[in-house]
């Protein structure tokens, strides 16, 4: 009899990881639930999705679907790559994604260890995307989900060739209205559950306070709003409190609308400019990964998002080498913002993406 495969499924307690595991044990496979415990403990109560809730909601569906489930604890991990990351980000006047991050050093790292430990075959998650592979396998291409709306393609880009070949995305085939019948036709716990929108961590949907709370006061340092030319226009109360392309809630008087067109950190300065000086054509991305490196060609046109729920936009690809890849837009952009992941795009297929560097 033919050994049926293992797949850890990575289970927050939502409706998606939830129906994921449904529909893999479905197809045959031996599936174990794992559920991750990141936030820390003394905000697990009031976490957007990572709570004492979420982990119960998670063992009951496994229970109700009769397979094994475990907790895992990486809060430290969590805190060092994610928390820590984010707070120093905004602090530098840049602009993270920590789902993103969250991909690059946690969920995945962590299921591929406890891959190892069980002796699973594949890991899966509850993301919107697809997997393709070539005939032979040899090759692995990420794709974007049925569900256009859905698609979270764009917080996966950094996932190698060696991931994409154990890693099982089942949703992507599907749209989010299916799941939900899907999630009732296996009588789930969870299935009117609603989804959270917020960034787990930030317990009361502000996340300048909750970067208040993690810092010395002593680092929060009012400094000179300034124009391009460095003429002093106002104050600021801490760069952390604002965002390329804001114009609202900057308290100075001027002829023509401002905009915040640069935060230089090093100097603890807001630096504005008009609508004109906000736009630019051509920026660099670092910490890139590729997801096929021999198919991305110099010169050609690609489609790219710099946030995930937007219209892409299209750009060139100027160069790259190993610390860079530089892109120019092919018209004049007004939200290119560092510290932001900016994701490559062939169609509907992942070339790979970075993080925003100017």
């Amino acid at each position: 009899m033919k050994q049926k495969k293992r797949v850890l499924v990575g289970m927050s307690g939502g409706i998606d990881s939830s129906v994921t595991a449904a529909l893999l044990k479905k197809r045959g496979y031996d599936v174990i639930g794992i559920t991750m415990q990141l936030v820390p403990k003394e905000t697990e109560k009031q976490s957007a999705c990572c709570n004492l809730g979420a982990i119960n909601d998670a063992k009951r569906v496994a229970s109700k679907l009769n397979i094994p489930h475990y907790t895992i604890n990486i809060r430290d991990e969590f805190k060092h790559y994610v928390i820590d990351n984010f707070v120093n980000e905004y602090l530098l006047g840049h602009t993270p994604n920590p789902c993103v991050e969250c991909n690059r050093y946690i969920k995945f790292d962590a299921l591929e260890e406890k891959c190892k430990e069980l002796n699973a075959d594949f890991i899966a998650t509850g993301h919107y995307c697809k997997i393709t592979s070539n005939p032979d396998k040899s090759r692995f291409f990420l794709k974007k989900a049925k569900d256009e709306k859905k698609d979270q393609s764009y917080f996966l880009y950094m996932l190698s060739q060696k991931q994409l070949k154990r890693t099982l995305f089942p949703l992507g085939n599907y749209l989010k209205s299916e799941i939900r019948e899907l999630a009732h036709s296996f009588q789930l716990i969870n299935a009117n559950k609603k989804e959270s929108q917020d960034i787990c961590f930030v317990t009361n949907g502000n996340y300048k306070e909750f970067i208040e709370s993690m810092i010395d006061k002593q680092a929060i340092k009012p400094g000179h709003i300034v124009d391009s030319k460095g003429t002093i226009l106002g104050s600021h109360t801490g760069i952390y409190n604002y965002t390329i392309g804001q114009r609202k809630g900057l308290n100075i008087s001027h002829p023509v609308p401002l905009y915040v067109i640069k935060l230089n950190a090093k100097e603890n300065e807001v630096i504005v400019g008009t609508k004109d000086e906000l736009a630019t054509t051509i920026f660099s991305i670092t910490t890139y990964s590729i997801v096929n490196p021999d198919k991305i060609k110099l010169n050609k046109r690609y489609s790219v998002k710099v946030r995930y729920q937007m219209i892409p936009f299209e750009c060139v690809l100027l160069s790259i080498n190993k610390n860079e890849i530089k892109l120019q837009a092919t018209t004049p952009l007004k939200f290119i913002t560092p510290g932001q992941s900016c994701v490559i795009y062939d169609n509907d297929t992942v070339m790979g993406g970075g993080i925003i560097k100017k």
